[in-house]
């Protein structure tokens, strides 16, 4: 009880105190800048890779080719699915096939919310996979480096994996999983709107050098 008084009582610079001595305590910052580089790279990559797909086939006319043969709502579907499940398809493609719209930031907008709605069933999945102890057991095994990184760092866990290239659908089916509370969830997961920003404007930037 005493202790329950003591925290109610602390002021907002020393929980801010005591966050940043646990973060140093279990090597947050570390983590932060490593995944921070990791994400620099990354745009990099795509960047070369958009311009050197472009010289070799012709990206710009492929994306069209790829957006008259598919109609919108089924490379939505495909995209809801990959969310909600592993995330096996990289949404930076996607991004990429928004952008031959003229309102492309309202179809980039339709992605992240798609791809947080994605995150929320795969949190639900791992609820549901709760029922069945030998899936449990195998998923976690599988995941070993999600479930440690939530247990250990919890809600910052769940931010990395919406901006870094962490696995999201991954991280949200390990969360719900654990049980890790919902609304804190549905919280944190925002940011996912962020990363779509970010890849969006680079990539955005790129296409449109070669088109």
């Amino acid at each position: 009880m005493a202790q329950s008084v003591n925290k109610s009582k602390r002021t907002f610079s020393e929980v801010l105190r005591l966050t940043h001595q646990k973060n140093i305590r279990t090597k947050l910052y570390p983590f932060l800048i490593k995944n921070t580089i990791k994400m620099t790279i990354t745009l990099g990559l795509i960047v070369v890779a958009i311009l050197a797909l472009n010289h070799y086939f012709d990206l710009g006319s492929v994306l069209k080719n790829f957006i008259q043969n598919h109609t919108t709502g089924y490379v939505l579907s495909v995209f809801l699915v990959s969310e909600s499940i592993l995330g096996w398809i990289p949404p930076d493609f996607f991004i990429a096939w928004a952008q031959q719209f003229d309102l492309k930031f309202l179809y980039l907008a339709i992605l992240a919310t798609i791809s947080y709605i994605g995150g929320i069933n795969a949190y639900f999945i791992g609820v549901y996979l709760n029922k069945f102890p030998r899936i449990k057991r195998w998923v976690e095994e599988k995941n070993k480096e999600s479930f440690k990184l939530i247990r250990k760092w919890g809600g910052f866990v769940i931010i990395f994996a919406a901006l870094f290239p962490l696995p999201y659908a991954t991280t949200s089916t390990a969360a719900g999983m654990m049980g890790y509370p919902f609304k804190q969830f549905l919280l944190f997961g925002l940011t996912r709107y962020l990363r779509f920003l970010i890849y969006a404007l680079v990539i955005f930037g790129a296409i449109s050098q070669i088109s």
